[in-house]
């Protein structure tokens, strides 16, 4: 190894090893690229569904994909992709993943079909992950620009709204969900928190399904009709013909199946909390064919959701400084499965200013 390399500065992270397994290691600033200076990542489920090996990644790698900081170093030729120039000091959020460029995907519709992700599928010893004090931003990353004045209590929510508003799209287009519609949601952690917000921004009323008393506590004071099981969802299903939307955020096979059935004729089931694969469930299909149902289900998230999701967190009256139950310094945090072996009640995030 060269002087110049063993001098390199270093910094600290949180690093990946297997399930269960993350710990304090160190690793060395990129000499040269995109520099990003982390202000805020947030600990979203599927951290906490790889930290416990629920899902596959390669290791080792740094986790933390819901970032938002601020643009340290921009070279020449950075390959930074962003609706104006960015510039050195720009606040900005990342869309996690970057396009390959060689796929089928990429050179038809640009919908990348192999995208490396940061925080989720980048391995080596890179700063490719949220939950360091710096992040590398390769060619190709987006990034948008984040207001000044918006409380990173905010803009947390950002990410995992723009994954909502994803699969909203996908169901109703671009107007995310219809004027005055209701819907149901499933579970009231982050994701159900985001699915409620999107609906009551349309006009809808949202009711909450969280067998959680203290999550169920939070959506009540936010301002959200909350029930305590599906069977107490089902009775209010009856009585108004089922409900049009419902948005599956629990993460559970039978969440899924009682999603179906809590469906008005022809309603739409949003199939967002299933990413890890926690068991099967019998359904009858035959249900969905007499009913006409739709299922939707999404797990990529586009890149033209961002800036709505980030408007939002913004103008929505729902206050989401109060969702934020868990606030880890990181320089401060000594063990950092400290992260992943308590499920926070709301959003938990990680801070570094």
């Amino acid at each position: 190894m060269r002087a110049s390399q063993r001098l390199r500065p270093t910094v600290r992270v949180f690093e990946l090893h297997g399930p269960g397994a993350v710990h304090v290691a160190h690793r060395a600033l990129p000499p040269r690229g995109a520099l990003l200076r982390v202000e805020t990542t947030g600990v979203c489920g599927t951290d906490h569904h790889i930290w416990a090996g629920k899902i596959d990644v390669p290791l080792p790698q740094l986790l933390g994909h819901e970032v938002i900081g601020r643009i340290e170093r921009l070279p020449d030729g950075h390959g930074l992709v962003a609706d104006r120039p960015p510039a050195p000091g720009d606040r900005v959020l990342i869309a996690p993943g970057v396009p390959c460029g060689g796929c089928d995907g990429c050179q038809g519709d640009g919908r990348c079909l192999d995208r490396p992700c940061y925080g989720l599928t980048m391995t080596g010893d890179g700063l490719t992950g949220g939950f360091a004090p710096y992040m590398s931003l390769l060619p190709g990353t987006r990034v948008f620009p984040v207001p000044e004045a918006l409380a990173p209590e905010r803009v947390v929510f950002a990410e995992p709204l723009a994954c909502v508003l994803s699969a909203l799209r996908k169901a109703y287009g671009p107007r995310y969900v219809p004027a005055g519609l209701d819907g149901l949601v499933l579970g009231f952690g982050v994701i159900g928190l985001c699915s409620a917000i999107a609906i009551d921004a349309s006009g809808g009323s949202a009711t909450v399904v969280e067998y959680d008393p203290t999550r169920r506590e939070l959506a009540s004071e936010l301002g959200f009709s909350a029930v305590a099981s599906v069977e107490e969802a089902a009775e209010l299903a009856q009585a108004r013909g089922g409900f049009p939307l419902v948005v599956d955020a629990a993460g559970t096979p039978a969440a899924f199946k009682s999603g179906l059935e809590l469906l008005s004729w022809s309603g739409t089931l949003i199939e967002i909390g299933n990413f890890a694969d926690l068991g099967e469930i019998p359904i009858k299909p035959s249900e969905i064919c007499l009913r006409d149902l739709r299922v939707i289900g999404s797990g990529e998230t586009f890149y033209e959701d961002f800036a709505p999701a980030i408007a939002l967190v913004g103008s929505t009256a729902v206050e989401l400084n109060r969702a934020i139950t868990d606030v880890h310094r990181f320089d401060t945090l000594a063990n950092p499965s400290d992260l992943f072996t308590v499920r926070a009640a709301g959003k938990a995030m990680v801070t570094f200013t």
